[in-house]
């Protein structure tokens, strides 16, 4: 009896901490902290970044992201978009992501089933040509 004890105690010593420590990193893994997803940040952008994609990203940006972000991207609900650094990653593929997968546990919802690839990329365009102003 006491030997079965030990063994589970020994047992326990050895898994829960990193079965504990692998359950926080998974329960922390959208909390509010700014982050890389770096599989995503060597996508390149296909669409090229001129001033068309750029009108068309502000368009769908207006009837899609603006309720949420603000009418120029300083945030609200969301997050503000004007800063070079952002929460989920400033590449334009980090961005493509967000925008497709959304972000669990928040009312950033994911666009891959209502915009095409490239609508979503047109949106990245427009996100990435916001500058912070005072």
């Amino acid at each position: 009896m006491k030997g079965n004890l030990l063994i589970i105690i020994i047992s326990l010593l050895f898994c829960f901490p990193s079965g504990g420590a692998a359950a926080e990193e998974m329960m922390n893994e959208h909390k509010p902290h700014q982050h890389r997803h770096l599989e995503y940040a060597k996508i390149e952008n296909p669409v090229a970044k001129t001033e068309q994609s750029i009108l068309q990203g502000k368009k769908l940006y207006v009837k899609h992201c603006k309720a949420c972000h603000g009418a120029v991207g300083k945030g609200g609900i969301g997050p503000d978009l004007t800063g070079s650094v952002r929460m989920h990653g400033s590449t334009d593929g980090e961005m493509f992501h967000v925008i497709s997968a959304g972000v669990a546990k928040t009312a950033m919802k994911g666009f891959e089933n209502v915009l095409s690839d490239e609508m979503r990329w047109h949106l990245v365009n427009y996100v990435t040509s916001l500058k912070k102003t005072k």
